[in-house]
């Protein structure tokens, strides 16, 4: 069985055909978003900081901000996209940097910890069979002086997570496990998050229940992905930062039209399809309510003029009138005393958490005593509609 990680697990569960094109095809692209440029920057920057504090030197914030100017320039290439257009490399930059400045301000000295390793590489199994093998990287491992063992992980994310999500990371409760395993003396460990961009540091910790249902349910879900014989595409807003628009059934055609000049893609086969249904869904919207309209004014003359046959050039109108028995909706005022009503009597199953259409049903046949009847009769109204039926007329035909 092959050696697992935790970004190979989430793009699974993200998008089971990214897994297969990335892992099974090893289909590899030279493209990078922005996003993960940003991040890598800004890791190897931190990394720096804390090996040099390690043999006691001490950066100083503008040595780091130049550190990462130049990391930045050597390594920018023209296969990295940025998606949001309004936002060029310098606005990613300046937020490396600005990431890194808050940073370095709440933690210098960086002395509140012992820095075991950067960049820490774990390879561990989840069994004793040695079957369920995983590899991970820590970003930062250090032991407290009271012996606190604390994994660091640095996000460059927009996005804040809540306290609930973080309790139920996947990626350091594995890390957690793979600390035990190479150091099974370890009592306490702490696993922390560093959301630089909000300048938040998050922190939580892992039962031994907690750890136990992490492996039950990461065994499972690689027992899921070696038995997998299909890997279908799962549309989510990560679509747009993938790198295999092209082999996507969901993307191709985007990839292929986005681009054309103007004139050839509103004369490209599929655009125009697509272009044609919709202005014929248009406007069969457009006719159908007109069509309601007409159907209402004719079901009003119908019963202003007391007939139910009206006659056309070529067809024919019949008119049908019925009356139903109405009880009050979810959303109305009067149905939570209707509710109660028929809780009182337990006859509530009978009406299947207040179905309107089986009670109405239940009162038109006198299935229940009258005085029942009469209380939830109080709620309930007549109400008319009018059915229409064309047909042509005999001579038409």
């Amino acid at each position: 069985m092959p050696i697992y990680s935790h970004s190979q697990l989430s793009i699974y569960q993200d998008c089971p055909l990214k897994y297969k094109l990335s892992y099974r095809d090893r289909i590899k692209r030279d493209t990078e978003g922005v996003e993960g440029f940003l991040g890598t920057m800004v890791h190897q920057t931190l990394k720096k900081c804390y090996d040099d504090a390690r043999f006691t030197r001490l950066n100083r914030l503008e040595e780091l901000l130049s550190y990462f100017d130049n990391i930045w320039q050597q390594n920018w290439h023209d296969l990295i996209f940025i998606t949001k257009k309004d936002l060029t490399q310098e606005h990613y930059q300046a937020l490396g940097r600005k990431m890194l400045d808050t940073y370095y301000r709440r933690y210098a000295p960086f002395g509140s910890d012992t820095t075991v390793q950067t960049e820490m590489r774990l390879n561990f199994a989840l069994d004793d069979e040695n079957k369920y093998k995983l590899i991970g990287y820590i970003d930062r491992l250090s032991r407290t002086a009271d012996g606190v063992y604390r994994i660091h992980d640095y996000k460059t994310s927009a996005y804040l997570p809540s306290q609930e999500q973080i309790d139920s990371d996947r990626q350091l409760g594995l890390y957690h496990i793979g600390v035990l395993k190479r150091w099974p003396d370890v009592r306490d460990i702490r696993l922390i998050w560093h959301y630089l961009a909000f300048d938040r540091e998050l922190v939580s910790s892992r039962s031994d229940e907690a750890i136990a249902r992490l492996v039950t349910d990461t065994t499972r879900l690689i027992d899921e992905i070696e038995a997998a014989q299909e890997f279908p595409p799962k549309e989510s807003g990560y679509c747009e930062w993938c790198e295999y628009p092209d082999l996507c059934p969901n993307r191709k055609h985007f990839y292929t039209v986005e681009a054309l000049p103007a004139n050839e893609y509103l004369n490209e086969p599929g655009v125009a399809l697509v272009n044609k249904y919709a202005e014929l869904r248009e406007q069969a919207r457009v006719i159908g309510e007109e069509a309601d309209k007409v159907k209402e004014a004719i079901v009003e003359y119908a019963r202003r003029e007391q007939v139910t046959m009206i006659r056309g050039s070529s067809h024919q109108a019949r008119v049908r009138f019925d009356k139903k028995l109405k009880f009050p909706g979810k959303n109305e005022v009067e149905r939570k005393e209707l509710d109660d009503v028929i809780i009182q009597t337990g006859k509530w199953p009978e009406v299947s958490q207040l179905d309107t259409t089986a009670l109405s049903r239940i009162v038109e046949e006198g299935l229940w005593n009258k005085e029942l009847i009469t209380r939830v009769m109080k709620y309930g109204r007549i109400e008319e509609s009018g059915a229409v039926y064309l047909s042509k007329l005999k001579e038409e035909e």
